[in-house]
């Protein structure tokens, strides 16, 4: 099978998403727009001839951002949601593009690309499962 037509900037986006989801778990009250965001600002920057430091910068400065989105299930409010994961994943990239960046130390942000996804699946793995809990019981009124 030829990949020649495969797309590098769908690429990117799907790999960089599945990338933080796979630290995330199957099931987290993480808001899944905060990767997704996060992943289209990364193709954004590649498109746009960033190379490795810039789209990890934009990586961190997304996550520094709206890294706390968690998902309610209120499905309205998800394209908000969604509307403030792009926009903080282009202000990233922006950020980004100029070599700034989020220091190590705000929140879950690392001096190390990776650690600061792997902080934010921790985050969306264990940190939430009790929020997880509290949701559904709002949800069915308890």
């Amino acid at each position: 099978m030829a990949f020649a037509h495969v797309n590098p900037f769908l690429c990117t986006i799907i790999f960089i998403s599945l990338h933080q989801k796979r630290y995330i778990g199957n099931l987290s009250a993480y808001c899944g727009a905060v990767s997704a965001g996060t992943a289209a600002a990364c193709g954004i920057a590649y498109l746009n001839g960033g190379d490795y430091d810039t789209i990890g910068k934009t990586i961190i400065n997304s996550i520094g951002t709206v890294g706390g989105i968690i998902c309610d299930g209120a499905k309205a409010s998800c394209a908000a949601k969604i509307s403030s994961s792009v926009d903080a994943g282009i202000m990233g990239y922006e950020m980004a593009k100029h070599g700034l960046v989020f220091p190590f130390g705000e929140g879950l942000v690392e001096k190390d690309y990776e650690k600061t996804i792997q902080n934010i699946g921790r985050v969306g793995h264990q940190g939430m499962k009790s929020t997880d809990v509290e949701i559904l019981n709002i949800m069915i009124g308890k």
